[in-house]
């Protein structure tokens, strides 16, 4: 088959409209029995970009703008000076900057740390967004087994506990016992931070990587993703709601430090969530009638030189689907169908591989993001396939669409 161009998607979606800036607000829609929470996310402005390491583009979410300034005041003119008087406030206030920007770093090696496993498993990353206590790495596509998931998952808190560990080495071998008591000071403190966001981040519910670590081992045995996916985002919220709950008993009876801070992490939870993955996911989401409200951004994407014999045992035996996108850098190569799968004998399957067996691109095999569900709806009823992989403006590769997606929204249901 000839060699098609790489910008081919592009050129058949070139005339088509940009999606609206997610900078828009987030409407809760049905998901369980949570829509009471519509109004705890209604403004959510777009990330500001920091520039790009080993490639990713790293974004930091508004929710640091207040937080930076004000956590270098709290160790410039509390910590600092109970724990190592006897410095200059222009001394105590480097520290304190000097300590966020440190955590901040921990927070982006956290993240740098998913993206490096996901790479390893076959995975690219899109973009890291840093948030107050945390961060989310965008991947590009679902893994496609759930031990890639749990890997993905796990690395991110094992960096920070590795990192809090380091600072507390750090400050045993080269500060103690010195007159450098402010600068220990800061070392132990990163040391606990990070050794608070390992545990923090490994809660078993979505957006944090102990939901991921969750949705891998309910989906290793039950079989489906989205399943999996849905109950924990339920446990996410139900994290975000005992959160609030217990800050609020605390702020009013108990401790109302501890009750702010419990807040503000229940809050962040429910914000991440409302970002990440419950918009892309029906959590948080404003209605545009487009594909993009229905469509599925969980894509097992198959890399044109996979092996059939790989595909069989890791990919086939955990996605129960009878289509698989052939992707390579997020464009549409192919369709590896199923049925037709089926007709390669079994003793060819290790030496050929996915661009071998595949169905060449065509015109029916993907849909715009912009496209209205009802102009969708009748594109898929008549498409052999009855599904289609869904592409952004730019032609590269953001979900995957059926009829029984469209139905179900129709239908006012998300039911997996």
């Amino acid at each position: 088959m000839p060699a098609l161009p790489r910008d081919w998607p592009l050129r058949l979606t070139r005339n088509t409209c940009l999606f609206e800036q997610l900078s828009q607000g987030r409407l809760f829609s049905s998901a369980g029995n949570f829509s009471s929470l519509s109004t705890l996310v209604t403004f959510n402005p777009k990330p500001f970009y920091l520039g790009r390491v080993f490639g990713i583009p790293i974004y930091a979410h508004y929710s640091w703008l207040p937080v930076f300034p004000f956590y270098a005041w709290a160790i410039a003119s509390g910590l600092l000076p109970r724990q190592a008087p006897g410095l200059s406030v222009l001394q105590y206030w480097t520290l304190g900057v000097l300590t966020t920007m440190l955590l901040f770093v921990s927070v982006l090696v956290h993240e740098l740390a998913h993206a490096t496993m996901a790479r390893a498993e076959g995975l690219g990353t899109g973009n890291i967004t840093l948030y107050m206590f945390g961060g989310l790495a965008s991947l590009n596509g679902q893994p496609a087994q759930p031990s890639s998931e749990f890997k993905i998952a796990v690395v991110g808190p094992a960096a920070s506990f590795l990192i809090g560990t380091i600072f507390f080495l750090a400050d045993e071998a080269f500060l103690r016992g010195t007159g450098h008591r402010a600068i220990g000071q800061v070392l132990r403190h990163l040391g606990v931070i990070n050794w608070f966001l390992a545990g923090f981040n490994i809660l078993p519910g979505l957006p944090l990587d102990g939901g991921r670590v969750l949705r891998a081992l309910l989906w290793h045995y039950n079989k489906n993703f989205r399943t999996s996916t849905q109950i924990a985002i339920r446990s996410g919220l139900m994290i975000a709601i005992t959160l609030v709950a217990l800050g609020i008993a605390y702020f009013l009876f108990v401790d109302w430090v501890m009750g702010m801070w419990m807040m503000a992490v229940g809050l962040m939870v429910g914000l991440m969530l409302g970002t990440t993955e419950g918009r892309s996911r029906g959590v948080w989401r404003v209605k545009r009638g487009t594909v993009e409200d229905v469509m599925n951004r969980d894509v097992v994407q198959i890399p044109p030189e996979m092996k059939i014999t790989d595909f069989i045992n890791k990919v086939l035996n955990n996605n129960h689907h009878t289509s698989f996108p052939v992707v390579q850098e997020r464009r549409l190569y192919g369709m590896l169908l199923l049925d037709e799968l089926k007709q390669v004998p079994r003793e060819d399957w290790s030496r050929l591989e996915a661009r071998d067996v595949m169905r060449p691109v065509d015109g029916s095999m993907f849909i715009n993001s912009s496209t209205p569900i009802p102009e969708a709806k009748s594109i898929l009823s008549n498409s052999e396939l009855g599904r289609a992989v869904v592409l952004d403006s730019n032609g590269l590769i953001v979900g995957y669409v059926s009829l029984r997606d469209i139905s179900r929204a129709t239908l006012g249901t998300r039911k997996p």
